[in-house]
């Protein structure tokens, strides 16, 4: 039962709905796991195992009014995201300012819990969302469990490392800029951004260790048919393949070799594959994506921040959004509706877009500000994604020569998630690089 922890979600739930496992001993084997890897890798902020061993037990004896919903999970153990609410555990986004638990758990969690997860855990992020690693005061740093000289990605870093270290079988994540895809990129797991409401930046969404896992939760998060999708694998008949946005991104020749590799792949595979990008202005999309993204920071994060204080990361995006002029805003909102309508005239086109998830591979754990600088090249490969509003996946591309994962990006039409997911799974087959439980 130990090994359990090895055991695909999609397996894993199947063995709970035929009653060969319990919910009670996968709770057991989370919990093992966590507890091993906890000093050493940081993935949790706080965890709950024995109120999910009790709501186990509770799923034994009464599975409950969901439990023949496609979506049932039966009692899998999965960790959520330290930014929605999980009834008697603080809600602290990364501040140890935050320290009071919640009262009750956001609309997700109890959806989730309704459906059969169980959720033993909260994970890492930074500070209130901000900064492109998983560090705050609460735990410290989040290892990478490739290597921990190098970042695990953020802001879903704790996420990406829970799943990806078998802590868990799936991981609830948050995706603004990039915060799913980067740390699943890094952790070489696979994630997924869902298409957001109109107008948002932000989107909610599951990391996995393989594509069929990651649409087994999305299943539960957001509605069935993304498991039955990626069952159904069926390779996209065109797709564009950008390495660098026509040069608006800066991509490394070793990422480049990778992805272009796994891209010939694809072609072998049977796709039809042409060099295309969105047509972009660059000055103005990255003009418009720091507007975007402050004054976001601001309006979410600005009350709190005054009650409570925060890091010179988070201070400083506050008051960056809190000087975005009415002006300002209107011609950032302007410009996200001509990259809308570009990624629109790509897709008119072609079935899916492929990038690489990031322009090189994990930087340092402990960045100077000068390398920091030099690695947000490789960051418009996912946030011109947000901007535009479309869904995406994240998947492994294959190893660089230090060993560590890169992270391959599809990208569909805004609304042609199911599609998206067929494509992935097919993908990934193609590709054969899932990587299983990190050692």
């Amino acid at each position: 039962m130990a090994e359990m922890f090895t055991t695909s979600a999609v397996d894993a739930v199947a063995a709970l709905r035929a009653g060969t496992v319990s919910p009670v001993d996968l709770v057991d084997v989370a919990e093992q796991r966590t507890r091993e890897l906890q000093p050493v890798l940081r993935a949790m902020i706080s965890t709950c195992f024995d109120h999910a061993r009790d709501r186990a037990k509770r799923l034994v004896d009464r599975p409950g009014p969901l439990a023949g919903h496609p979506s049932w999970l039966a009692g899998l153990p999965v960790s959520v995201k330290d930014v929605v609410d999980v009834a008697g555990l603080p809600t602290t986004y990364g501040s140890a300012a935050l320290r009071e638990p919640a009262r009750t758990s956001s609309p997700l969690v109890r959806r989730l819990s309704d459906l059969g997860a169980l959720v033993v855990g909260k994970t890492s992020l930074p500070e209130f969302c901000s900064g492109p690693a998983t560090v705050n005061e609460l735990v410290g740093r989040t290892q990478n469990p490739w290597d921990p000289a190098v970042t695990c990605g953020a802001s879903s870093g704790g996420a990406a490392v829970s799943v990806a270290t078998g802590q868990v079988w799936c991981a609830h994540g948050e995706d603004t800029a990039g915060s799913i895809r980067l740390p699943a990129a890094f952790c070489g797991v696979v994630g997924i951004r869902p298409t957001p409401a109109a107008g948002e930046l932000e989107v909610h969404g599951p990391l996995a260790r393989d594509v069929r896992d990651a649409a087994l939760f999305l299943d539960a998060m957001a509605g069935p048919g993304f498991l039955a999708a990626a069952d159904r694998p069926a390779l996209p008949r065109r797709v564009a393949f950008s390495v660098d946005y026509d040069g608006l991104a800066t991509v490394d020749s070793e990422v480049r070799e990778i992805c272009t590799a796994a891209v010939r792949s694809l072609a072998s595979a049977g796709c039809e594959v042409v060099e295309s990008a969105p047509v972009l202005d660059a000055q103005r999309v990255h003009e418009a994506f720091g507007t975007l993204l402050t004054h976001r920071a601001a309006a979410r994060y600005g009350p709190v921040v005054d009650r409570v204080g925060g890091g010179a990361g988070i201070r400083a995006e506050v008051a960056a959004g809190r000087a975005v002029t009415p002006d300002r805003l209107a011609a950032a909102e302007q410009e996200r509706g001509r990259v809308v309508r570009a990624f629109a005239a790509l897709f008119d086109r072609v079935d899916v877009l492929v990038t690489p998830a990031f322009g090189g591979p994990p930087w340092p754990a402990s960045p100077e500000p000068a390398d920091l600088a030099r690695v947000a090249g490789g960051w418009p490969l996912t946030w011109l994604v947000s901007v535009a509003g479309c869904p995406s996946v994240c998947l492994p591309a294959g190893r660089s020569a230090a060993g560590h994962p890169v992270g391959l990006q599809l990208v569909g039409r805004p609304g042609a998630d199911a599609a998206l997911v067929c494509a992935a799974s097919a993908v990934e087959q193609a590709l054969g690089q899932v990587s299983g439980v990190v050692p």
